[in-house]
Parts: C-alpha cells; structure tokens; sequence
C-alpha cells in the first residue's frame, strides 16, 4: 500500500469533510437536543409542581362533605326559636329535681349571627354542691348545645357542702325564617 500525494488530498478532505460535519451537523444537533432536555426538565418540574399542588383536590371534595354533614349535624341539635322557653323550662325542672333552689333567672339579650342565634342566661342558684355537680353534669348531656360562659361559686359559711352559684348559660338556636330573611 502506497501513500502517495493523490492519497493524502484524499485523506485530507476526508478529514476536513470530517470536521465541517463535526461544526455544521453534529454541534447544531448536539444544541438543539441539549435544548430540548432543558425543555423537558422544565416542563417535568412544572408538572411535579402540579401534581404537588393538586394533590389535595381528591380529598377536598370528601372532606367538604364532611364538613357538610357536621354542619348539618351541629344544625339538626340547634332548637326552633320558640323552643328556648321549653329548653329553659327543662333546665329549671333540672335544677329542683338536684335540691337547687333557684333565686333568679334573667334572660340577657340574645347574639343573632348568620344561622344560629345564642340567648343567654342569667341564673343564681343556691343548695347543696353534690346536688350543682349533679345539675352540671345533667347539663352537659342535654341533647341541645349549650355554654356555660361564666361561672361563680361561693360557700355558704355557716352550713357545711351548701353553696350559692351564679352562672351563665347559654343556648342557642335556629332563629325564626321570618327574622332571618328581614336582616
């Protein structure tokens, strides 16, 4: 085999052919597909980033028919207005079925919000404090929401377990359709 000047062109060219493919093809396509990559990492990122985000949504709708149901709940336990005079009836009866003699009642003005409305209710009530425990415990078994916000307990000096407690009670209810459509 014989190197001679028609086989080194020869071989030159090929080389020069060589590296215009390198610059011209190989470079263009090695841009272009390193563009795409960064392309496809981005797009990947912002997708993670909405599967990230969107994540929750199966669970909000279960958990906004959760809350639904708690509401309708809480609702179902409001009393009609006109109901708070037997609920209050229920909680004087309780309070003499316990040995409590009751010394007064003052009804305060009743807080209107959105869906429900609070009364509250003034009571002093005076006897023996296993018969106040029994009364309170009576209370918080009550089928209807209640509060009790305030509470003052004082011993009766010269009879031993006899107190006197004021306190405040407070109910709530379904306001009347007819109050509620006027605000």
């Amino acid at each position: 085999m014989k190197l001679g000047a028609r086989e080194l062109i020869f071989f030159c060219v090929m080389l020069g052919l060589l590296g215009c493919a390198y610059f011209f093809v190989f470079a263009k396509a090695n841009d272009k597909r390193e563009s795409l990559k960064a392309d496809i990492a981005t797009r990947q990122e912002a997708l993670a980033n909405l599967n990230h985000a969107t994540a929750g949504i199966e669970n909000l709708n279960r958990k906004v028919e959760e809350l639904k149901k708690a509401i309708e709940f809480f609702e179902s336990k409001l009393p009609a207005e006109k109901e708070v005079d037997k609920i209050l009836k229920e909680v004087w009866q309780m309070a003499e079925a316990n040995s409590l003699q009751t010394q007064t009642v003052k009804t305060l003005k009743p807080e209107r919000n959105a869906n429900y409305s609070e009364q509250p209710i003034q009571m002093s009530l005076s006897g023996d404090f296993n018969g106040f425990y029994s009364f309170l415990l009576q209370l918080e078994k009550l089928p209807r929401l209640t509060k009790l916000t305030n509470m003052t307990l004082r011993k009766i000096d010269d009879r031993d377990g006899e107190m006197q407690a004021q306190l405040t009670l407070s109910i709530f209810f379904e306001p009347d359709a007819a109050q509620a459509t006027a605000r």
